[in-house]
C-alpha cells in the first residue's frame, strides 16, 4: 500500500491525481487529507474516493488515526501541507510510519531548504534533518534485526503551474508583477515532471506499485528543476508568444505589493469564478486524463503558501540558487523535461490580456 500525505493541498492533490490515471493503483492508494471541525469531509478528494481509493480524513497528531492510517503501508509519500504546525504534523508522521514498519518515504521538500534566514524554506530543512535522524537511529537499533527504513529527498523548484495565480493580474493589467530584479533567474520545473519522478519511484516498468524504493535511490536527495534559468525579459517574451500580445509588460514588485495581490485573489471574481469551474471539473474528472491538475490554479494562496513564495524569491535574489540540474532528466523515464514556454504555450487562453 502506498500513502500519500496532505492530498487536499496543491502537492499531494497532483501526485495523487496522477498515479489515479493507473487504474490498477487505485486499490493500492491510500490519502489523508485534513480533519477538521468545520469541514468533516473535503470536497477536493471526494472524487478520489469514488474511484475506489482509500480516503482518511486524519487528526495529524492523533495516535488513533494514524495507526490506522498505516495499517499494511509500504511507503509514504511525504508532502508538506500549510498547517502553521506542519512541522510537527510531518515529524509525527514520520515516527508512526517508522513504528508502523514502512520501507520508505519519499519527501517533496524544496530547494533552499536549509537556508536559516528563510524561516518557510527551512522548514523542510527541519524535516529533511529529522528523516536522516531517524534512520540513523533505527539503523543503531536494529543493527542485528535487519534494516531499517530508507528516505529518498526531492528538493522541488519553482513550479511552473503557480503561474496561475498570475493569470488575473495579466490579464486586467497588461502585465505581471514579481519580487524579481530583472537580471535574476528563476528555473521553474512542471508539476507533471514532478508527478512522473515519484511515479518512477514507487512503480516498476509494468507500472505495478514497488513495496520499497529502489536501492538506488535509497538515501538520496535529488533537485527537481526545468530545464532552462530564466531572466523576467525571458519570461515576457515568453508569455508574448504564448499570447500573440506583445505589449505585456513586467514590472519588479515589492514584496508587500504581491502579498496585496495574492491576498486580493479572494476577491476578485473572475479568479472565484475560475475556482469554481475548478472544484466541478475535479469533482466529476474520471481520473483517466491523469494530467488535468495542471491545468488548475487550485485554490487562493494562504499565508503560508504567500510567506514560502516570497521566501523563495528572496532566497533566489541573495544566492542565485535556481538553475537548471539534471536530476529530472535523469529520473525521468521517457519523457523530457517540460520547459516554461511549454506552460505558458499550453494555457495561452488564460494568459491572454482581456
Amino acid at each position: 500500500m502506498l500513502l500519500v500525505t496532505s492530498a487536499d493541498e496543491y502537492l499531494g492533490f497532483c501526485v495523487t491525481s496522477h498515479l489515479s490515471q493507473f487504474e490498477s493503483l487505485r486499490n493500492h492508494l491510500r490519502i489523508l487529507y485534513h480533519k477538521t471541525k468545520d469541514e468533516p469531509n473535503s470536497t477536493l478528494v471526494a472524487n478520489f474516493s469514488r474511484k475506489g481509493i482509500d480516503v482518511r480524513p486524519v487528526d495529524y497528531m492523533h495516535p488513533n488515526d494514524l495507526s490506522k492510517a498505516f495499517h499494511k503501508v509500504d511507503q509514504m509519500i511525504l508532502t508538506v501541507g500549510s498547517h502553521p504546525d506542519r512541522v510537527k504534523h510531518c515529524r509525527h508522521l514520520c515516527r508512526v510510519a517508522i513504528r508502523s514498519g514502512i520501507r520508505s518515504i519519499i519527501f517533496l521538500s524544496h530547494i533552499g531548504a536549509h537556508s536559516k534566514n528563510h524561516e518557510s524554506l527551512n522548514d523542510y530543512g527541519l524535516i529533511e534533518d529529522y528523516l536522516v535522524e531517524q534512520q540513523q537511529i533505527c539503523e543503531e537499533q536494529d543493527m542485528d534485526r535487519g534494516r531499517s527504513f530508507n528516505w529518498t529527498i526531492l528538493r522541488l523548484d519553482w513550479i511552473q503551474q503557480y503561474f496561475h495565480l498570475w493569470a488575473c493580474q495579466i490579464e486586467s493589467r497588461k502585465s505581471i508583477g514579481l519580487p524579481l530584479a530583472h537580471d535574476t533567474k528563476i528555473c521553474p520545473v512542471d508539476i507533471s515532471d514532478v508527478c512522473h519522478v515519484v511515479a518512477s519511484l514507487v512503480t516498476n516498468q509494468e507500472g505495478s506499485l514497488l513495496s520499497d524504493v529502489h536501492d538506488v535511490h535509497a538515501s538520496q536527495s535529488y533537485t527537481l528543476t526545468g530545464p532552462e534559468a530564466i531572466t523576467s525579459k525571458e519570461l515576457i517574451d515568453m508569455i508574448s508568444h504564448a499570447t500573440r500580445f506583445k505589449q505585456i509588460k513586467y514590472q519588479m514588485m515589492r514584496p508587500m505589493d504581491t502579498v496585496f495581490y495574492l491576498k486580493s485573489l479572494s476577491h476578485n471574481i473572475w479568479y472565484d469564478e475560475r475556482i469554481k469551474k475548478e472544484k466541478s471539473r475535479i469533482y466529476f474528472d474520471s481520473l483517466d486524463n491523469g494530467h488535468m491538475y495542471r491545468l488548475n490554479a487550485f485554490t487562493v494562496p494562504n499565508d503560508v503558501h504567500v510567506q514560502r513564495f516570497l521566501d523563495y524569491f528572496d532566497w533566489v535574489s541573495k544566492t542565485s540558487g535556481s538553475f537548471p540540474v539534471e536530476d529530472t532528466r535523469l529520473l525521468l523515464t521517457h519523457k523530457e523535461p517540460s520547459s516554461i514556454q511549454d506552460f505558458f504555450l499550453e494555457n495561452a487562453n488564460s494568459f491572454k490580456p482581456r
